[in-house]
């Protein structure tokens, strides 16, 4: 079932999903970009710490080395321990510091600068053993086992490379003094470590683009995963269609209740029917507060008549002002027109002049 279920993931993963995800901590994560970074301001580090301190710390192990039966720890021989000690973290502290910070850095970096609490909170799901062994035995760690066999013969090929230079000269060794041995062992410090930091740089280039391809297919999605979120974000499609529907019903409803207090209804005087409401000494224009084609525009015609508003047979202006959004003022070209008959119409309703008064 599972496998039919993967099989059916089909389709991209759609925005949400990423954005989602990415909620629930899941972003693409490449760590051999996290060793690259962190070896890089690591030989960083190292390129300006050592040769300051090289010669010092040779000069301190040298001096402890050669006076090592005479010092006294119960006296003032454990200062010179411990100053040997401080000598060698003067030189490891702040590579290591450069590349925990360089390391914190790019992870930032890649997830965005994404901060998750609640994945520090202890998951029960996850020491679930049916799960411990699918995730040892998936796809994923069968990559990271390789990968790991090709990162190791890398390292051992460029290490071996590196002390079958040096072994010619290791004899001769024994003879130089203090500057000669900081200044080689340097050298071959920073060569190996650049050496390294180039293999990893080739490493990481290949599993930045694994680690978002193997996030990409976990988040792909079947084809009822995407009409499931659409039918979320957008709604169910019967659902919108009858609000929809209700949503004109109300509409209908209101522009008949509109009709009666119309000043004019401009028909066609079958298919259209649009009804104007204006008020003597009003600021603004005539407004459109019903307007309907055949059927509506029957009713449109029966409730004017019932109402006893006025029916004014104008097939071109019925058409044009069909086209003006409800609740709002005829366009300023039809001004002149629709004045014309709504004076025509108030002059029907006013009552006929009756006979001179007798004298």
């Amino acid at each position: 079932m599972a496998g039919e279920d993967k099989d059916d993931r089909t389709e991209a993963p759609s925005a949400r999903r990423l954005q989602k995800a990415r909620e629930e901590g899941q972003v693409p994560q490449s760590r051999e970009l996290q060793i690259l970074v962190s070896l890089g301001f690591g030989v960083l580090a190292l390129a300006a710490v050592v040769p300051g301190q090289a010669m010092r710390f040779s000069a301190g192990m040298r001096g402890m080395i050669e006076n090592v039966g005479r010092y006294d720890l119960s006296a003032g021989g454990l200062q010179v321990v411990l100053y040997a000690l401080a000598l060698g973290v003067g030189i490891a502290g702040p590579v290591i510091a450069a590349a925990s910070i360089g390391a914190i850095g790019i992870t930032l970096l890649q997830t965005g600068f994404l901060l998750r609490p609640a994945a520090l909170m202890p998951q029960l799901d996850r020491i679930s053993p049916m799960r411990g062994i699918k995730r040892v035995l998936g796809v994923n760690n069968v990559i990271e086992l390789l990968k790991a066999m090709v990162k190791l013969a890398i390292f051992a090929a460029i290490l071996t490379h590196l002390f079958r230079g040096l072994w010619p000269v290791l004899p001769g060794g024994v003879q130089w003094d203090a500057a000669s041995l900081g200044s080689r062992s340097t050298a071959l410090l920073l060569r190996g470590a650049l050496s390294v930091l180039a293999a990893q740089a080739a490493i990481a280039v290949f599993d930045v683009g694994w680690s978002r391809y193997r996030l990409l297919q976990d988040l792909r999605m079947s084809r009822q995963d995407l009409r499931d979120e659409h039918k979320d974000t957008e709604g169910d499609p019967h659902v919108k269609g009858r609000l929809r529907q209700l949503r004109r019903q109300r509409a209908r409803q209101r522009m008949m209740q509109a009709v009666p207090k119309a000043t004019v209804v401009i028909t066609n005087p079958t298919h259209y029917a649009v009804a104007l409401a204006y008020e003597s000494g009003g600021k603004g224009a005539p407004r459109v507060v019903a307007k309907g084609v055949d059927e509506m525009a029957a009713r449109i015609r029966a409730a004017a008549q019932d109402n006893k508003v006025p029916l004014v047979a104008n097939p071109p202006l019925a058409r044009a002002l069909y086209t003006v959004p409800l609740d709002s003022e005829i366009p300023r070209e039809h001004f002149q027109v629709v004045a014309g008959i709504i004076a025509y119409v108030w002059k029907l309703r006013r009552p006929a002049p009756g006979p001179a008064p007798v004298r």
